[in-house]
């Protein structure tokens, strides 16, 4: 199955790339493709499907379609840090072409099965190539952040979709009636909207109907968010974001849950993808606003443990 076959978003768990399916993230991956051609290597973090593996191989897309206009760009190479048998002929060196981008993913496998000095070492290689795109979650983002790794790696932390782009993902199958039930319940996550998309088109009538059957899809993917939340002001703002409601500014939010400042707080739960974070003129707001995640969230999380 290919990124421009029709039945590919039939599988909301698949990822998507190519210019008739990749929505939502066009200027990011152009941004992307920029700084990589600049020699700028990226750590490209998030939390569990936000769309990074999309995200990567849109880029691939994008760079593959360059070098059939230009023979002299170069070229791309996704891998899949979760293949052992990859992971393991790069640990030893054995690294492809200096002339080539590399689009690494699930970059987390090789801090859980590693020592730092292994990790390090292995971040160090991979300057010899032209570029490099490393790809995780927050363990990944936090090793980079806690042991001083190049500073000429460029963090790019994911979020959930603008209001403008989560609108532009679910128009181009859904109806209008379908679209403001699936924003009302899903929020502007990425995945979220895909499941509830997915669910939408299998059953006739009232939109809202799909839910239960959307709500069961994901629940493996809201423990996934859970777990990565850490106990504390983050499990704190989260539920006071989540039984607020409502948009809420970052003074209030500091206030409420006993901090000096929210904005670490905040980062991580934006780039988890469980809260939004915009600007207005009274300063920073923030919105816990996926509510088929919230209503689980409030129903379960007490006796998750982590």
């Amino acid at each position: 199955m290919t990124s421009s076959d029709p039945l590919f978003n039939a599988v909301p768990d698949l990822p998507v790339f190519g210019s008739a399916q990749f929505t939502g993230r066009r200027r990011l991956a152009l941004n992307l493709l920029g700084r990589c051609l600049r020699r700028q290597s990226i750590l490209l973090y998030g939390g569990p499907k936000l769309g990074k593996t999309s995200l990567l191989l849109h880029l691939k897309w994008l760079i593959d379609q360059d070098c059939k206009a230009s023979p002299a760009m170069p070229e791309a190479l996704y891998l899949d840090l979760s293949d052992r048998a990859t992971l393991e002929q790069l640990l030893v060196g054995r690294w492809p072409s200096p002339s080539l981008i590399l689009l690494l993913d699930n970059c987390d496998r090789v801090i859980k099965e590693n020592p730092i000095d292994k990790v390090q070492n292995f971040i160090k290689r991979a300057s010899a190539v032209h570029a490099t795109v490393w790809a995780g979650q927050r363990l990944w983002h936090d090793f980079a952040r806690d042991h001083g790794c190049s500073s000429d790696l460029r963090p790019v932390p994911l979020a959930v979709l603008l209001q403008g782009e989560a609108s532009e993902l679910l128009q181009l199958r859904l109806t209008s009636n379908q679209t403001a039930a699936a924003l009302s319940v899903g929020g502007t996550h990425p995945y979220v909207l895909k499941v509830l998309t997915h669910y939408m088109l299998s059953l006739q009538g009232d939109p809202m109907s799909a839910i239960p059957g959307a709500r069961d899809h994901l629940i493996p993917f809201f423990q996934a968010c859970h777990q990565a939340i850490r106990q504390g002001p983050e499990e704190a703002l989260l539920k006071y974001l989540i039984q607020g409601a409502r948009p809420v500014n970052t003074r209030e939010a500091s206030v409420a849950i006993g901090v000096a400042t929210i904005k670490s707080v905040a980062d991580a739960l934006c780039c988890i993808g469980l809260i939004s974070r915009w600007n207005l003129n009274e300063g920073a707001m923030l919105q816990a606003n996926c509510r088929i995640f919230n209503d689980w969230y409030l129903a379960t999380a007490p006796i998750i443990h982590h």
